[in-house]
């Protein structure tokens, strides 16, 4: 496995190698694109993208898609780089658009196109996103938690329970999902449940929920009732 030094030396060697090319053949973009020119360039903005350099790797997939339009993975990680490492959020939605134009049926494009409407603060759409994301693969656990992440900000709490019911079913140790239930449930002021996924989560996670419930928002409307006190004594004590 290359460390990163190695894998920038490489990077540089390979673009010095593709640069000579270019001046010796004076090959057209029809003929880079057979020559598979697009690929090289995309596995560098992949390198790059590894090597946090992230403005960078956009502009290898940009590159990339140039020379191929239609070339999938290019306009998925170009969008998921936007969106994740440079918060540009508008331009990473084209991009998972673009990607539906050609695939309606990319199930990674539907799901990135969730996150991004969720950081757009567009619950809504997310949803109906992540729907049809789960149209195409419904055993995706990732998809039903954005979807009750979604729902809970829509404060929808019961739909986001029930979302997070199904990510448990693919996935019962996931205690982010165990906690989230707890959150959902707590805002119903349904408390039995609240503290039965609680302790799940803090199961699963003690060292991280024992402190972060002690200080959340969402059980303010149950820290009065006499079976949450008796938990938060209990962590105390532990």
């Amino acid at each position: 496995m290359l460390n990163k030094k190695e894998l920038y030396e490489t990077l540089v060697y390979d673009n010095t190698i593709l640069q000579n090319h270019h001046q010796s053949t004076g090959f057209d973009t029809a003929s880079q694109n057979r020559s598979g020119e697009y690929l090289i360039v995309y596995q560098r903005g992949c390198w790059l993208n590894d090597l946090g350099q992230y403005e960078e790797a956009a502009k290898c997939y940009q590159k990339a898609l140039k020379l191929k339009p239609d070339f999938l993975d290019a306009w998925n990680d170009l969008g998921a780089v936007l969106c994740d490492q440079l918060e540009q959020y508008e331009e990473a939605l084209t991009c998972f658009e673009e990607v539906l134009e050609i695939n309606y049926f990319d199930h990674s494009a539907w799901y990135n196109r969730g996150n991004v409407l969720e950081h757009l603060e567009r619950y809504e759409d997310a949803v109906a996103s992540y729907d049809m994301a789960l149209k195409v693969n419904a055993r995706d656990e990732a998809t039903w938690y954005s979807r009750g992440w979604a729902l809970y900000q829509l404060a929808q709490y019961e739909n986001a329970i029930a979302s997070y019911d199904q990510a448990l079913k693919l996935n019962p140790l996931d205690e982010s999902t165990w906690y989230n239930k707890a959150c959902c449930y707590s805002l119903l002021e349904n408390v039995k449940q609240a503290i039965v996924c609680l302790v799940q989560a803090i199961s699963l996670n003690p060292q991280q929920y024992n402190h972060i419930i002690k200080i959340e928002t969402d059980f303010d409307k149950i820290r009065g009732d006499k079976g949450f006190i008796a938990l938060m004594q209990e962590l105390l004590v532990d």
